[in-house]
C-alpha cells in the first residue's frame, strides 16, 4: 500500500467514524424517547391499580429507555453544539436518580404490593415524587433541558433547511418536557414520537455534515497539488 492510499485512508477514517457515534447516540435517543410513554402506559395510580402498573416489567423498561435516552442524547447534542451538549448534560445528571426511583423503587413497591394483595405501601410513590430534594433537582434538571431546548431555537437562524426542522423540533420538544407530564398519556405519546423524529433528523444531518466536510481536505489537497505543480512547472522554466 502506498504512503498516499494510506493517508488518504487515514483521512476518511478520521472524518467518517466521528460522525457516526453521535449520528448513533441520538437515533437510540430517539428510538428511547418514543418507547418511553408508550411502554410505560398509565392507569389510575391509587390501590392495587397502581401496584398492577408499577409491577409490569414494561414499567421498567420504560423507564430505562428514558434515561439511555436523556444520555445518549445529550451527548449527541453536543456534536451539534457545544452549549446545547453541556446543558443538557448537565439537566441528564440532575434528573436521572428521579427516573431511577420511579423505574426501581416503585416497580418493587409495586411487585410487593401485589405479591401481598395489600396496597398499603402505594402511597410511598407520591412521597418520594413529591420530596422536596427529589423534586428540586428534578425540576432543576428539567430547566436545564429546556435551556438546551433554547440554545437549539437560538441555532435555526444559522443552519441549513434540514438541520432547522430537526432544531425546531427537538428545542421545542425539551422545552416541552416538564409541561407534558402534567397532560393525558395520549399527548405524551405524541410528544415522545415527535421528539423522536426530530433526534433522526438532527443524526441525518449530522452523517451528511460530516460527509460534507469530508471531501473539503481532499478539494484542498488537489489545489495545493495543483499550485505545487505549476510552481514547479515555473521554476524549471526559469
Amino acid at each position: 500500500m502506498s504512503d498516499s492510499t494510506t493517508r488518504s485512508t487515514s483521512i476518511q477514517t478520521s472524518a467518517t467514524t466521528p460522525a457516526a457515534l453521535p449520528a448513533a447516540a441520538l437515533t437510540i435517543a430517539a428510538v428511547g424517547f418514543a418507547l418511553y410513554p408508550i411502554l410505560r402506559s398509565s392507569a389510575n395510580e391509587v390501590g392495587l391499580t397502581a401496584a398492577a402498573l408499577y409491577a409490569r416489567p414494561a414499567w421498567l423498561l420504560a423507564h430505562c429507555l428514558g434515561m439511555i435516552g436523556f444520555i445518549t442524547a445529550s451527548w449527541g447534542l453536543g456534536r451539534i453544539d457545544r452549549l446545547a451538549g453541556r446543558l443538557a448534560f448537565g439537566g441528564t445528571l440532575l434528573v436521572l436518580p428521579y427516573y431511577g426511583a420511579e423505574a426501581y423503587a416503585l416497580h418493587a413497591i409495586g411487585t410487593l404490593a401485589l405479591r401481598l394483595h395489600n396496597a398499603s405501601g402505594i402511597p410511598a410513590a407520591d412521597m418520594f415524587r413529591y420530596q422536596p430534594v427529589a423534586i428540586t433537582t428534578f425540576g432543576i434538571g428539567l430547566g436545564l433541558l429546556a435551556a438546551a431546548g433554547v440554545r437549539l431555537l437560538y441555532l435555526l437562524r444559522r443552519s441549513s433547511n434540514l438541520r432547522r426542522i430537526g432544531l425546531l423540533i427537538v428545542g421545542l420538544a425539551l422545552i416541552m418536557y416538564l409541561p407534558q407530564f402534567f397532560l393525558p398519556i395520549q399527548f405524551r405519546i405524541v410528544h415522545g414520537i415527535v421528539f423522536g423524529i426530530g433526534l433522526l433528523v438532527l443524526a441525518w444531518t449530522v452523517v451528511g455534515q460530516q460527509s460534507s466536510d469530508s471531501s473539503r481536505p481532499a478539494t484542498r489537497s488537489r489545489t495545493a497539488a495543483a499550485i505545487t505543480s505549476r510552481d514547479s512547472r515555473a521554476g524549471s522554466t526559469r
